[in-house]
């Protein structure tokens, strides 16, 4: 069977400005598609953030290209991956495609769609079926061609009724997989040096995922809902397999591991930190990844570097304590802060990423965040606006008690958001929020930036001509509203 799976579009409005997409490979559709093709199906992988990339920003010819390329292919399945913020264009994309080849099955599957699944189908009269949680071995079923009534982990139509299957338990062993089916994208687009992927040190880098879940129950978070409540990983010898890969096939530079956290199980680390070592992998690669501070001693973050570690990313989301509690974060400020100070003892570089407008955020509170980046001073910050994410805690207390929730289009938009959940006045949150951009946020992240890039000119003045359009854009529209609020007040 012949099976298109496609990666869509955000917005407009975010899609002219957010280049980070385009960087990012859809790792997810293409473990699907090697699941897919080791059973002798065939597989295409429409990536249309790239695709609206290679056309300049021409939305139409966008999706006449992805009409064509579905149409050469013929393909009986559709499927698309989706977060909350592009399910709008699989909807459209899906409704395009229904009218060519009406008799076609689209799924719809990702991080979105274990939140709302009933709510999605109902929004998207053009999908057939939507998966819940993991999609290889759903997938798989559906395409040999199952009884969807046999089908665990799957909301379907039937006739006018929507029918939402039993969950389908997750994958225990990871190792089952095969590899991300790599060679179905295109590679050599996504391994552009970019300030992205490699986070500001501009290498030819692409993400991986070595494990799958998180300990944590944060309530901003979807992620226990996706996943279930275990980590599960992939072994290190599989691990090691994949880089060697990754080098061989792609000659990348650097690689950045996705998983919610690299250390949740510090025994398997260590093994898979002494291979880097043993295979000379450290000295082939630079990587990061993602920790959490309850974790963090300086033996692991000493191995880490000697394993190639040149970067971690931490979680700090506030420098209030009241704020973290509220979160259920399971950390403190002072871990935080301590995490910090060993990081930088260690000669690690770090990334700190912040959540603002949380739910019962003070001003009090969002001072104490910015006075925790004054003193942390880390070498790049994360400056994220709170958005309820479908299914998380937040969200299901939020919609619980009758609060306006945003539209899903919305939901992480760089903009300043529509509703603000803090316990401040809109004009009042966004005036200390703009001026945090202004002051602290931007000419940190520039100075680093430029730090980290000044000994390779060519490239850094490569990535700053082609990937500093959405920072430009957002400081002047930011700037244009603080004047706003300022003459308004």
């Amino acid at each position: 069977m012949n099976i298109c799976l496609i990666y869509p579009l955000m917005s407009e409005k975010r899609s002219r400005i957010d280049e980070n997409k385009q960087y990012w490979p859809p790792l997810g559709l293409a473990y699907i598609a090697a699941v897919l093709e080791e059973h002798n199906h065939k597989v295409k992988i429409i990536d249309r953030d790239l695709s609206l990339k290679e056309n300049r920003l021409d939305f139409e010819k966008t999706d006449r290209d992805t009409l064509d390329l579905i149409n050469s292919f013929n393909p009986e399945i559709v499927g698309f991956t989706v977060t909350t913020p592009n399910v709008s264009d699989a909807n459209y994309v899906s409704t395009l495609i229904k009218k060519e080849i009406p008799k076609i099955t689209t799924i719809i599957g990702g991080p979105h769609c274990i939140g709302e699944p009933i709510l999605t189908l109902q929004k998207c009269p053009s999908i057939d079926i939507l998966v819940r949680g993991e999609g290889e071995n759903t997938m798989l079923e559906i395409a040999n061609g199952c009884n969807l009534t046999d089908i665990t982990g799957i909301v379907y139509r039937n006739k006018e009724n929507i029918v939402s299957n039993p969950d389908r338990p997750v994958i225990q062993n990871l190792d089952s997989l095969p590899l991300p089916a790599r060679h179905l994208l295109r590679m050599d687009l996504y391994l552009r040096p970019s300030r992205f992927t490699s986070r500001n040190l501009s290498l030819r880098t692409t993400h991986i995922f070595t494990a799958r879940g998180c300990p944590y129950r944060c309530h901003y978070c979807a992620g226990p809902i996706s996943f279930g409540g275990k980590v599960r990983y992939h072994s290190p010898e599989r691990v090691v397999s994949e880089i060697d890969y990754l080098i061989s096939e792609y000659s990348i530079e650097a690689l950045y591991f996705a998983e919610d956290m690299f250390l949740a199980n510090k025994k398997r680390a260590r093994k898979m930190l002494s291979l880097f070592i043993e295979k000379g992998i450290n000295k082939k690669i630079k990587w990061m990844a993602q920790l959490s501070t309850n974790i963090v001693d300086k033996e692991y973050l000493e191995l880490m570097k000697d394993a190639g570690c040149v970067h971690v990313e931490y979680g700090f989301e506030s420098g209030s304590q009241r704020i973290l509690d509220l979160m259920n974060k399971k950390a403190t400020v002072k871990k935080n802060l301590m995490a910090v100070n060993l990081t930088k003892e260690v000669g690690l570089r770090f990334q700190g990423n912040i959540i603002t407008g949380y739910p019962g955020e003070t001003e009090e509170d969002f001072h104490k965040t910015l006075d925790f980046l004054r003193k942390t001073k880390p070498h790049n910050i994360g400056f994220n606006l709170f958005m309820p994410l479908p299914g998380s805690f937040i969200y299901n207390k939020l919609k619980a008690e009758g609060k306006h929730l945003p539209d899903w289009d919305s939901i992480g938009d760089p903009e300043m958001s529509q509703i603000i959940y803090a316990d401040m006045s809109k004009p009042r949150f966004e005036e200390l929020y703009l001026k945090a951009r202004f002051k602290i946020i931007l000419p940190i992240n520039l100075y680093y930036f430029i730090k980290d890039n000044i000994k390779n000119p060519l490239r850094m003045i490569y990535i700053g001509l082609t990937q500093f359009k959405g920072v430009v854009v957002k400081t002047i529209r930011a700037m244009m509203r603080l004047r706003k609020l300022k003459n308004t007040a």
